[in-house]
């Protein structure tokens, strides 16, 4: 049975301002791992999720990736609002994964002699977006989760 409970943006923005508190005073790179570890943690919440809630087989599930997770839960029609967000967190998570710390070493070697001091470079503002959304989808996932909102 569905909760009748509602979150308001303010409850929301609270959520997500409380998730965000574990980065502030990290560097780069370790916004880098905190977002990985964050990650990885959804991705073990949602196969749990479809584990319990759809008896699917935790076996194969380990083996998927958070993409291939995402897939499964449109299968069982789960939140459309939520697999939307999902999808969008898996794109810079496969990115972040993948690419970030490429990228951002080239474009480093490239202008560290001309960069300003506290240049807030396009990697950066793509793991500060891609954090914001994680938090997001992680407090949406934890109250959806205590409140039966599925």
């Amino acid at each position: 049975m569905k909760t009748d409970k509602k979150l308001d943006q303010q409850q929301i923005q609270k959520g997500i301002d409380k998730g965000l508190e574990k980065y502030k005073n990290l560097g780069f790179f370790e916004q880098y791992a905190m977002f990985m570890g964050v990650a990885q943690l959804l991705e073990l919440g949602v196969k749990n999720l479809l584990v319990e809630r759809f008896n699917y087989d935790l076996k194969i599930l380990e083996k998927k990736t958070l993409g291939q997770t995402k897939r499964e839960l449109e299968k069982v029609e789960l939140r459309p609002d939520f697999l939307k967000l999902l999808g969008s967190v898996t794109d810079y998570r496969n990115y972040i994964a993948h690419e970030i710390l490429a990228n951002r070493s080239l474009y480093l070697a490239i202008i560290s002699n001309i960069a300003p001091e506290g240049h807030y470079d396009k990697e950066h503002r793509i793991l500060h977006k891609a954090i914001y959304e994680l938090e997001q989808l992680v407090f949406l996932f934890e109250w959806t989760n205590e409140n039966n909102g599925w």
